[in-house]
């Protein structure tokens, strides 16, 4: 039988939720930004939806590292 801590469990599951967070937040923001730029340039709307999937992919990448140095930072403190 395996012995679990509810206390290190519940740490490291609010430590997931938080890293999920902070991704999910700069890929908003990052779709958002590109979706901005690409509006005051008055590009056409396939433009824009393309810029808009590019903003989400580059806010991956970013949210994505951030996503797991906060993931480190909150399991060792």
């Amino acid at each position: 039988m395996i012995l679990v801590d509810s206390t290190g469990a519940r740490e490291f599951l609010e430590a997931t939720v938080a890293a999920f967070s902070i991704l999910g937040g700069v890929m908003a923001y990052s779709s958002g930004y590109f979706a901005a730029r690409a509006l005051a340039q008055d590009q056409p709307p396939e433009f824009l939806a393309r810029r808009i999937n590019e903003g989400i992919g580059h806010g991956f990448v970013w949210g994505s590292l951030s996503a797991v140095i906060a993931l480190i930072i909150m399991v060792w403190s």
